[in-house]
């Protein structure tokens, strides 16, 4: 009753955002929920109903795009989630997607699935392909310790966002091939790649699109959480941000995870070399430009490379010891490497109570300063 009372003015939020929709799948053949009665691999009573139904948020499957020089719709300082897959470079307001939270894409030959759960502060891609056929997601209507729990349309399994895999179903235990993403700000984005794709708010449905979906509140310090967490740790506030680091699949609560918060980078670019599970790992990040992204210092041919931060050159954030120039993305945008690639980790970003809720062993990195 204590956590009704509290947050209902959010469920409410949500409950009215699958409204007033202009084409509505929620009706149609998909909204019969058929793989949720046993099978699970995440502790089935953790399981909840969001409120809205499957598909009562509606998955954006027809993505519309303009260039950034024309997008006027976002405000500097709010996120963005940005996708590079070769020479297609593109990007998500958060404040569309909270709104739909999933995306059906495509970028030449590679079908993907981009997933932004608002509660946790996730976002994470992966590749739709199933059984050598594309696959639509949608959004099942219910959750995990307070986040997305997409099913796919194909097999009509469910999946763990934050765990990368099948819970339940019949692509339980498949483990989701996934591709780097970025978040940041609108400003930061458009200093990187002003002449990349943004989605539009052209969705086919009918939103707000220029508020806060939960509150401007609900992203800040130590504001609550919708649902109850099962794991809690008071050294950061609830709605830190910061880049994870999952050394193992499946990534569930036994994994081992490396988080660093992303205030704790400091002004400008800076580099932190690190070492995790046996490995040598550099994040690059910047407070004041507002991201973080992690690889592995090596070519994806394996020849190892010494990164040094770059100062005011975006998209450019490193250097290595040839002259080669590296953007967000681990792309060589110049030198003789030009067009090779970092290799990544398997990271994204999300808040701090996320994080510990869903692997309470993690490690959290410490600078000389903390």
């Amino acid at each position: 009753m204590k956590y009704l009372t509290k947050y209902l003015s959010l469920a409410l939020i949500v409950i009215l955002s699958s409204c007033g929709s202009v084409s509505d799948s929620s009706s149609d053949s998909r909204a019969k929920d058929g793989n949720t009665n046993s099978g699970w691999l995440i502790p089935s009573g953790e399981v909840v109903d969001g409120g809205p139904g499957k598909d009562g948020i509606p998955s954006i499957d027809n993505p519309r795009f303009s260039d950034a020089q024309n997008t006027g719709y976002v405000a500097d300082s709010r996120l963005v989630t940005g996708i590079r897959i070769g020479d297609t470079i593109k990007a998500y307001p958060h404040q569309v997607m909270d709104h739909h939270e999933i995306v059906n894409d495509q970028a030449g030959s590679t079908a993907y699935c981009l997933t932004l759960c608002p509660l946790t502060g996730t976002a994470i891609a992966w590749d739709r392909m199933i059984d050598g056929e594309i696959a639509e997601y949608g959004v099942s209507g219910r959750l995990f310790r307070n986040n997305l729990i997409p099913y796919d349309r194909k097999t009509d399994s469910r999946y763990s966002q934050m765990q990368v895999r099948g819970v339940n179903g019949s692509r339980a235990g498949s483990e989701l091939n996934t591709l780097q993403v970025v978040q940041t700000t609108w400003a930061t984005w458009k200093a990187m790649y002003p002449e990349s794709e943004v989605l539009t708010t052209n969705t086919g449905f009918s939103r707000n699109y220029s508020g806060f979906l939960y509150g401007r509140g609900y992203y800040s310090g130590n504001s609550g959480t919708l649902f109850p967490v099962q794991h809690s740790d008071n050294r950061l506030p609830t709605k830190e941000r910061l880049h994870g680091v999952i050394a193992e699949r499946p990534a569930d609560e036994d994994a081992r995870v490396k988080v660093y918060e992303i205030d704790e980078f400091g002004e400008g670019v800076s580099i932190i070399e690190d070492q995790f599970n046996g490995e040598d790992i550099i994040i690059v990040g910047s407070s004041d430009k507002n991201f973080a992204a992690s690889f592995k210092p090596l070519m994806a041919d394996g020849t190892p490379r010494i990164l040094e931060a770059v100062q005011d050159a975006l998209p450019v954030v490193m250097e290595d010891q040839d002259g080669n120039r590296y953007d967000i993305f681990g792309y060589a945008v110049q030198g003789p490497r030009a067009g090779e690639r970092l290799q990544r980790t398997f990271s994204y970003t999300g808040f701090w109570f996320a994080w510990i809720d869903f692997f309470p062993g993690l490690e959290l990195y410490q600078t000389q300063n903390s």
